[in-house]
C-alpha cells in the first residue's frame, strides 16, 4: 500500500503545481502510474484514458478497459 500512496502524492503534486490543463510529460506520468495500479486489479486491455477538467475544483476522469478482474490470490 506504500507505493500505491508514493503514487497518490505524486500525482497530486504534479496536479497541483501546474495551472495549465495537464501537460504531455505530466499526463505521461499519471498514466503509466495508474496502468501500473489498476494493472494489479484488472488485465488491461488498453492503457487507461485520463482526462482533467479544471473548475473551482478539479474533476479527474479515468477510464480504463479490461478483459476481466485478477483473482486475489495473484495480487
Amino acid at each position: 500500500m506504500q507505493k500505491l500512496t508514493d503514487n497518490a502524492v505524486r500525482a497530486r503534486e504534479l496536479l497541483t503545481r501546474e495551472n495549465a490543463p495537464l501537460p504531455p510529460a505530466c499526463a505521461r506520468v499519471l498514466t503509466a502510474d495508474l496502468a501500473r495500479v489498476l494493472g494489479e486489479y484488472f488485465s488491461l486491455t488498453a492503457p487507461p484514458e485520463v482526462s482533467i477538467e479544471r473548475g473551482t475544483e478539479l474533476r479527474i476522469t479515468v477510464r480504463a478497459k479490461a478483459a476481466h478482474a485478477k483473482p486475489f490470490g495473484v495480487l
